[in-house]
Formats: C-alpha cells, structure tokens, sequence
C-alpha cells in the first residue's frame, strides 16, 4: 500500500510503498478514506516532540470503511463506516474509568504519534477505537472530528460549560476555532473571534460570530465591553498557544473568568503573575485534545446539523509536502484533508 512516510524530522514526507498492516485479536483494519492535517502534524514532522521516533505514518484525524475484523471483536462489521479516537487507552485506571480517557496514566499509544497512523491506504486500530457515522458525514467531514471539532467540544463543554449569554472570546479562528464558534453559538453564548488573518474573520462572522476582531488593528476589551462585557469576558479559549497571546487573555477575563489552554507550544513558558490570579480568582484550564465520550457527543451533534465540519480542501496523499506549506503559511481556511 502507498504510505507518507517521516524518515527523518524536518524533512519532507516520502511516499513508500509498504505492506498492509496485519490486524491481531481485537483488532479492525480501516480503509482509509480521508486524513486530515492541523497544526500538530507540523510540530510532529519538526521532531518537537521526544517521544515520537521515525520512520513514522503520521495521521490522526481519520475516517473509512472496516474492511477486515479480527478475532473477539464484537459489534462492528465490513463495510461500517467509522471515525478512529487517536488515544489507544487502558480502560482499567482511574482516569479512564472516569471517563477522562485522554487523561489515561497507561496510555498504550497514540495513532499518528507514536503507531502509524491515517496517511496511507490503511491504518490498523484497536476495535474499540472505532466509533460509527451516518451515511450523512461525508469521509472528509468525519475524519476532522477527533481533533478540529471535538477538541474544542470537550474544551467547551466538558472542561466547562458555557452557558446562555456569557462572553466567550477565541483567540485564533483557523481549523479548530472555526468550530469552537458554530458550538458556543449552539450554546447561546456571545462570541468574539480574534484573529490577524481576515479572511478567517470574515468566516468567524459567516459561522455566527458577534464580532470579528483583529488584534493589531482593534481595542479588544472595549468591544468586549460593547458586547456586554463591563468587567471582561467570562471565558477565553486560546486556540494560539503563544506567551504574547496567553499572557494577553488574562486582561481580558472578568472576576472569576476562566482561560482555556487548547492551543500549545513546546518550548516557550509564559508568565502569571499571581496577584491577578488571586485577586480576580482567574481560573487556567488546560485542554487536552477528547474523550471518547466527546467524539460521540460530536458525531451526534453534527448528524443533528449542530456543526458543519469545515474542510477547506480535499488534497490527494501524494501532494501531502504541498498540504504541510498551506498550513505553514496560514493559508488554510478550515481544514485541509488528505485522500489516499
């Protein structure tokens, strides 16, 4: 089968071509249909990342067909249509039991991160790492639902939940903030999406954003005053991951405010200084990635027509090195999927 493949950090993938993956007890194969690409298969491909070793399929927004089913597995068949949860869990500790399953203390790996994952023809994936979708998905929208929508799902709605009027503002409006908007809205929250590229705002206030905001060119805590806001937005989600944004949100968040850490770098801290925090009993949340339990809560939502899964474009696997520079120089608006 065709594979892109990392050979080596900082460098182009390359296609191989490779065996099919053989599947064990409790185990599925999934025909690849669609594969999409974010932020994070860039920090993967930079070696950023210590634990990750190459060569490597990287991959981990994926979605197909079940072409083969191993031993002891119950309940999914060939031909089931599927969306695969990158986290391949213990279920026995106290986090997954819990149902914070991302949380999971045993992890037994990551598809796309540390197993191959979703940019080939096949991916091999633990049974219960499968959930089904309706005919009314299409591959492409399904396979952006682990990480662009269900990401800021469980951010919104599992870390906290914003409720009929608060002030929501999101600071960064690429493939996942484009979602975090069309949920708040869904969840009767006011929305302001900041953003420097303006064709992002443009679709931020197409997707039901209050107000679209550029930070070098407007004053975002007197718009967050305009839109009833006297002391600050009641939540922040940073969707950037930058001190210069982080340290930023705080200002802008009333007494008792909660900032949302979904965004992320893996080298640079960014700095608090206490007395803000006590003083305004700020809340800092970080968010990681979803649980299963989300992702099902996702599908449901967009079978229901809650969300419209935004994907950009359909690229062909062989153009993957093509994918990776759009996204590099922020010219995807939404999500960009690979199709082996």
């Amino acid at each position: 089968m065709k594979a892109a493949v990392i050979e080596q950090f900082e460098t182009p993938l390359v296609l191989w071509d490779v065996d099919r993956p053989m599947i064990g007890r409790g185990e599925v194969l999934v025909r690849v249909r669609a594969c999409g690409l974010c932020g994070t298969d860039l920090k993967i491909v930079s070696g950023k990342f210590t634990y990750i070793s190459v060569p490597l399929i990287p991959g981990h927004e994926i979605a197909g067909e079940v072409c083969e089913v191993g031993e002891q597995v119950e309940k999914i068949k060939v031909g089931d249509r599927v969306v695969v949860y990158f986290y391949i869990t213990c279920g026995q500790c106290r986090y997954c039991r819990a149902g914070r399953d991302s949380l999971c203390v045993d992890l037994k790996g990551r598809i796309g991160f540390t197993v191959n994952g979703g940019m080939a023809d096949f991916v091999k994936v633990p049974a219960s790492n499968v959930l089904p979708i309706g005919d009314r998905i299409s591959f492409s929208q399904a396979a952006i639902l682990p990480d662009a929508v269900a990401t800021v799902y469980h951010a919104l709605c599992s870390r906290v939940t914003v409720k009929r009027g608060e002030i929501l503002v999101v600071v960064g409006v690429g493939g996942l903030g484009l979602h975090a908007i069309q949920i708040a809205k869904a969840l009767g929250a006011k929305v302001l999406a900041i953003d420097v590229n303006d064709k992002h705002l443009e679709k931020a206030i197409e997707l039901g954003a209050d107000t679209a905001l550029h930070p070098g060119r407007d004053n975002i805590a007197k718009a967050i005053e305009r839109e009833g806001g006297q002391e600050g937005a009641d939540c922040v989600m940073d969707l950037v991951g930058q001190p210069e944004t982080l340290e930023q949100d705080l200002n802008w968040l009333c007494r008792g405010g909660k900032l949302l850490v979904v965004g992320y770098n893996l080298t640079r801290p960014f700095a608090i200084l206490p007395h803000s925090m006590t003083g305004k009993e700020l809340e800092i949340l970080g968010c990681r990635a979803m649980t299963r339990r989300d992702l099902a809560d996702v599908i449901e939502w967009v079978e229901q027509g809650k969300i419209i899964p935004i994907v950009d474009e359909v690229i062909p696997l062989r153009e993957v090195n093509e994918a990776y520079e759009r996204i590099r120089d922020g010219r995807a608006l939404g999500r960009l999927v690979l199709e082996p």
